[in-house]
């Protein structure tokens, strides 16, 4: 006998021509992650933090502490939440702070969409919301991993905080995502801290010992011959990666990331590959010189030693103009813009509608800085003699 329970998804099924066993198979934590940041629709969620919880925030907003999560009817308890964010950003507690949720640290295997961990960011450098999007989808086009971006409006202890973009954790599933071995070295680059400093190490099970893998880069790229530096940065550095990473860097204006500052970055050791691999964060302020030069002063020691070789520039100038001419596409990105402001702004307006009011505005500067970044550069690779 069939129950009545059944008879929508046996309909369903019908209806798209799959069995019933099809239609009800779950999906998959990554699938599910996949569908919600394929669909990109805003959702609200609400944190209900105890005083005691609250009080430890005050004291050290890094330290996670458990606290209720509401989402689409469904309530999530013990998931471990800290403040997050940098210098421009953080807020505190009895502000419009930034959360970084992590849903299975205290209760085993609980997650949100599929997600294990994620951030809730409260976009306070980018009025538009949709800076660190459209970026990191730039990013990806080119081969750089990044994290994907959703958006929620948020409310906490029935303060409502506003409008925010969801941002994928850096964790294991992360990893998974975009390497086929997941259990290598994991670095967090810090505040201002280049790769000669003593980086955190996130995670790594079993591989490279003592920051063997950071060495041999460091040794790399302090080798004077600028021949075996370009070939011994090869053997322990994603080279086309990093070099995917300097140009799209330089073509968004990355001023406060790796390339530029070493800021802003995280670092994978793939045990398949036996190379690094650099993961741009933080891209929230982009676009700000559309006028820059195509080729600026990199700070970042790696981006430095490769730019100082006259292999490195050769490479660094043919990527550029491959880019240009197969990836950053003015109109293809514009596009992209379009759609995704389309998405937030009903959202954003039941939460504020001054910050609706001017959405646009926020996003036609990065539409432009797109076009002109695209005329200036276009200009300047005219002019260059490799």
């Amino acid at each position: 006998m069939i129950r009545f329970a059944l008879l929508p998804a046996l309909a369903a099924a019908a209806t798209l021509g799959m069995p019933p066993a099809a239609a009800q198979k779950a999906k998959t934590a990554a699938e599910e992650v996949d569908a919600f940041f394929a669909k990109g629709e805003p959702v609200s969620i609400t944190l209900d933090v105890g005083q005691k919880e609250a009080d430890s925030l005050r004291r050290d907003h890094r330290k996670y502490v458990p606290v209720t999560v509401k989402e689409n009817g469904q309530t999530f308890k013990n998931v471990a939440v800290h403040l997050r964010g940098s210098a421009g950003s953080f807020r505190g507690f009895d502000d419009r702070p930034g959360f970084t949720l992590n849903m299975d640290k205290f209760e085993d295997k609980q997650r949100w969409r599929g997600l294990d961990k994620f951030h809730l960011a409260n976009s306070a450098q980018d009025p538009s919301y949709l800076s660190e999007l459209v970026c990191g989808e730039l990013m990806r086009a080119v081969g750089v991993p990044a994290a994907r971006i959703g958006h929620a409006a948020v409310t906490m202890n029935g303060r409502k905080l506003g409008f925010y973009y969801l941002k994928e954790g850096y964790d294991k599933d992360f990893l998974k995502k975009h390497f086929k071995n997941s259990h290598g070295n994991f670095y967090d680059g810090g505040f201002l801290q280049d790769i000669d400093r003593p980086l955190q190490l996130v995670s790594g099970e079993g591989d490279v010992k003592d920051r063997g893998d950071l060495k041999a880069l460091i040794a790399a790229a302090r080798e004077n011959d600028h021949k075996r530096r370009i070939e011994q940065l090869s053997r322990v550095l994603d080279l086309d990666q990093f070099i995917s990473y300097m140009v799209m860097s330089a073509i968004m204006w990355d001023w406060d990331g790796y390339p530029f500052k070493a800021n802003n970055y995280r670092i994978y050791h793939d045990p398949e590959r036996n190379k690094l691999i650099f993961i741009p964060s933080g891209m929230d302020q982009m676009f700000g010189e559309p006028n820059g030069p195509a080729l600026p002063g990199f700070g970042g020691f790696v981006a430095r030693s490769i730019i100082e070789t006259p292999e490195g520039r050769r490479r660094y100038w043919s990527r550029m103009r491959e880019v240009m001419r197969t990836v950053f596409e003015p109109a293809r990105w514009v596009k992209r813009l379009d759609e995704a402001e389309a998405k937030i702004r009903p959202a954003l307006a039941a939460v504020d509608q001054g910050a609706a009011n001017g959405l646009k505005g926020q996003v036609d500067r990065l539409r432009e800085g797109i076009r002109q970044r695209h005329r200036h550069i276009t200009a300047e690779l005219m002019r260059v003699k490799e």
